[in-house]
């Protein structure tokens, strides 16, 4: 209890200064985040144990994160541009997909688990520069639609791979795909304007028990539990409900600001130190066979994006400099991928080498994917 009690204080500390280094090194605060947990986890210091607790604060912070994915969804966005939005992420999507098919065998992981992680992309990374950076016009509308698609039908795709790879895909995972895909359907209920007057009657009322948050929390576990009970990771609820609360509140909400720092200053920071923290580099790149595997993968990953939602932007008569960035930007990866390699490791799928890669591609494709697709634009 005593090894917790100082991990813990440790872990606060860590959060409460990791945004001030973020600001004086110039590096995201995420990547800040993971790379403490490097240093104080099992690849330096080993000042981080394995606790429930502090498995506790990783899972949820997992959750939470697809939750804030699912928060800044905006699903009428998606009909603007609508054909330029749907090829871009079909290419987005299948070239990566099919890239990471082939090599798997090079590497050892099932090739429907590495073609889904390299066909991710982070809405979480793009919308934030977007939004630091001002950019607007037809071309954000398309990059952001385009997406939006990847980041659905990615969370999709790691439930049909992880599912085939547990060998329990049958009539029974299609009937739970049936019933995910009506829960989907209650972001769209929720626009009924009655519904959504009586949805802010009572999120706004006065009152001092922010019972708006608490119904969120609430919305969060519930969603997350079904989705475990129907047959898919919680991630999925959880990333449903931030969809619903994001299309009953009014942008800017007070409401997605109270959850948005609940995230960003709480449960996030705990998950990105604790994913640092389980990663273990030095074994990793002590044999040289696994670095071999890091490159490719690494370079398979960055490549692939390029080339997908590149070349689909330039044949839908985008401009060159404007084609190259948006390939870039899709090629940023962050949370989908952490959310796979943890619950693959888990699920005893990856080993720590390769659960060590997928850290790795994380942190290159969060870092220089966006700032060459900033360069770019």
């Amino acid at each position: 209890m005593e090894s917790l009690t100082l991990s813990l204080i440790l872990l606060f500390v860590v959060i409460a200064v990791a945004p001030l280094i973020s600001r004086r090194i110039r590096l995201p605060v995420i990547i800040v985040e993971m790379l403490i947990g490097i240093i104080l986890g099992d690849s330096m210091l080993k000042l981080i144990p394995r606790h429930p607790i502090l498995d506790f604060f990783l899972e949820f912070g997992l959750t939470y994160l697809m939750f804030l994915a699912g928060l800044e969804m905006d699903l009428s966005g998606l009909k603007r541009n609508a054909f330029r939005v749907i090829f871009i992420a079909a290419l987005s999507l299948l070239i990566p997909f099919l890239t990471g098919f082939y090599i798997a065998p090079y590497v050892g992981i099932h090739p429907l688990l590495l073609g889904t992680i390299l066909s991710t992309t982070s809405l979480g990374l793009v919308i934030p520069l977007t939004r630091e950076e001002g950019y607007d016009g037809e071309t954000m509308q398309i990059l952001l639609g385009s997406v939006i698609i990847v980041d659905v039908v990615s969370i999709f795709l790691l439930a049909l791979s992880l599912t085939y790879i547990q060998g329990s895909l049958g009539y029974s995972f299609f009937y739970s795909l049936i019933a995910v895909i009506l829960l989907f359907i209650l972001p769209l209920l929720t626009r009924r304007e009655y519904i959504q007057e009586r949805l802010n009657y009572l999120f706004y009322e006065k009152s001092y028990f922010e019972i708006e948050v608490r119904l969120s929390f609430a919305l969060i576990f519930i969603l997350a539990a079904v989705s475990e009970i129907i047959g898919f990771h919680s991630i999925m609820g959880a990333f449903i409900a931030g969809v619903i609360i994001s299309e009953i509140t009014p942008k800017p909400s007070r409401l997605i600001e109270k959850l948005e720092g609940f995230g960003y200053g709480f449960f996030t920071p705990f998950f990105f130190i604790l994913v640092g923290a389980r990663a273990d580099i030095p074994m990793l790149l002590s044999n040289l066979g696994d670095l071999k595997m890091l490159l490719l993968i690494v370079g398979c990953a960055l490549i692939s994006k390029i080339l997908g939602a590149g070349l689909a932007s330039l044949t839908l008569g985008i401009s060159a400099e404007k084609s190259v960035a948006i390939g870039l930007l899709h090629s940023a990866r962050l949370s989908l991928i952490l959310a796979a390699a943890q619950i693959c490791r888990e699920l005893g799928v990856l080993s720590g080498e390769q659960f060590s890669v997928f850290i790795i591609l994380a942190m290159i494709s969060a870092l220089v994917a966006p700032s060459l697709g900033r360069r770019f634009l």
